[in-house]
């Protein structure tokens, strides 16, 4: 257990630190609550992240690809799964052709 406070001083200091951390916790809710709150900006972030990244490898049939999947494919049965698998596989199959072609 921990002790009694004896003076105003540790009393007053102990009120600080829990200020300071109910502080800390609500930036790290408004933090983590940013991307929730407006989704739509969020994704018009990641396409401008991307096309800035990687100018020259623009996939927009991949991109709609993904949208579609996500929507309908669990509808689609065995051929979304192999999709949604495939889409996933994509990516690591590219960066190894890559690797190897530099």
């Amino acid at each position: 257990m921990s002790l009694p406070l004896s003076n105003a001083t540790e009393l007053s200091m102990r009120k600080d630190l829990v200020r300071l951390r109910m502080e800390m916790h609500r930036q790290q809710l408004l933090y983590n609550a940013q991307p929730l709150s407006n989704p739509v900006q969020q994704f018009k972030g990641m396409l401008a992240h991307r096309a800035t990244a990687s100018a020259s490898n623009k996939r927009p049939l991949m991109l709609a690809t993904t949208v579609v999947l996500a929507l309908f494919g669990k509808r689609l049965g065995k051929v979304g799964r192999l999709a949604r698998i495939a889409l996933a596989v994509y990516p690591l199959i590219k960066g190894k052709q890559r690797l190897q072609r530099h």
